[in-house]
């Protein structure tokens, strides 16, 4: 049975638990807030960098296909 000086005891265990408990929660948010910041910087750098070259070395514009009608003999009937 529970008395109250174990009663007592578990409610103090269970508070210190959750303190922890929370305190490592809030640990771990802090961290992947800062990994999220840190990716997305070098995400970020990295377009500006490719935005960069890109303009440096503009891209030829492809070349029309031919028109394909009729093949050549067809088209001399």
């Amino acid at each position: 049975m529970s008395t109250p000086k174990n009663t007592a005891a578990s409610r103090a265990y269970r508070q210190v638990d959750a303190k922890a408990a929370r305190a490592e929660h809030e640990k771990e948010k802090r961290d992947a807030l800062k990994k999220t910041a840190k990716l997305r910087e070098l995400r970020l750098a990295k377009e500006a960098e490719d935005r960069a070259a890109e303009a440096a070395n503009p891209k030829k514009p492809a070349k029309k296909p031919k028109k394909r009608g009729l093949p050549e003999f067809e088209r001399e009937r």
